[in-house]
């Protein structure tokens, strides 16, 4: 198993027009732990490097589209990073999300929630993880890196359960979605 560790945040938060930024130290690690690398945030909400995937056009993403149907070929960028909101996200949600983004990095997957993933058949080896506490009266932040699970599996082309379960009327007719970035550019 990775090391775990602890990182103490202070009691300060940066808050945005619609919701919340990385804590600082945070921020900083990651941008440490991706330091030469390409790396898409897949619930890209207010992150400061990489290209940002939100489904809400009101963060003004690079790239508009959902975390569990991510519009990118395979191994398009090093790092993915992996910050739903912090509600109940159970297994059967985890595991097409965790496909998806296995299927498009090719060093590996970060994970932030108040949920500690363990290793699964669509979790690559976990390999290091910090316990964050941000603040007074908060949730601990499960910080993880997880490595590429090989082989790499195509997304589920049928979704059984959980939110990602919209996407069926168009998955039996198209196969794929086809989204562009917010410049035009397509990331497919």
């Amino acid at each position: 198993m990775g090391k775990v560790e602890v990182l103490w945040c202070a009691n300060q938060r940066q808050r945005t027009g619609n919701g919340w930024r990385f804590p600082r130290k945070v921020a900083k690690l990651l941008q440490e732990l991706t330091a030469g690398g390409s790396v898409v945030h897949l619930f890209g909400g207010q992150a400061t490097f990489g290209v940002r995937l939100d489904i809400d056009p009101g963060v003004k993403p690079d790239v508009r589209g959902d975390a569990w149907l991510p519009p990118f070929k395979r191994d398009a960028f090093d790092w993915v990073i992996l910050d739903p909101p912090y509600f109940h996200v159970n297994a059967e949600q985890k595991g097409p999300l965790f496909e998806g983004a296995n299927f498009i990095a090719r060093r590996g997957v970060i994970w932030f929630h108040t949920t500690w993933v363990p290793s699964g058949p669509s979790v690559g080896p976990f390999q290091r993880g910090w316990l964050i506490r941000v603040g007074d009266n908060c949730q601990v932040r499960c910080l993880q890196v997880f490595a590429i699970r090989e082989p790499k599996q195509f997304r589920t082309p049928y979704f059984e359960r959980g939110p990602q379960i919209r996407y069926n009327r168009w998955l039996g007719s198209q196969g794929r979605l086809q989204l562009v970035g917010a410049n035009g550019a397509s990331y497919a």
